[in-house]
């Protein structure tokens, strides 16, 4: 049995510090609140844009179904709404 290989759990950055070749520190902030929504709403956009199609074509094809439910072939159907008489 191969042994499992673990990720570490991911753990929130409190500041970034970036140590360039010529040894020179830059230490960034942390993400703001609206940096991290960004940054998740960008990761999540593609499954945002498919959940969307998926329900305007629910959405269509309920549309879709009303009109057909409709009986517009049955030769009957014109004299129902007309009394009798």
């Amino acid at each position: 049995m191969l042994p499992s290989k673990s990720r570490p759990s991911s753990r929130s950055v409190r500041s970034f510090d970036l140590i360039t070749p010529t040894g020179r520190i830059y230490r960034f902030p942390p993400p703001t609140l609206l940096q991290r929504l960004l940054r998740w709403g960008l990761a999540h956009a593609e499954t945002v844009a498919i959940s969307a199609a998926i329900l305007a074509l629910i959405y269509v094809a309920g549309f879709a179904a009303e009109v057909l439910d409709r009986p517009l072939f049955d030769a009957c159907s014109d004299g129902m709404g007309r009394a009798m008489g």
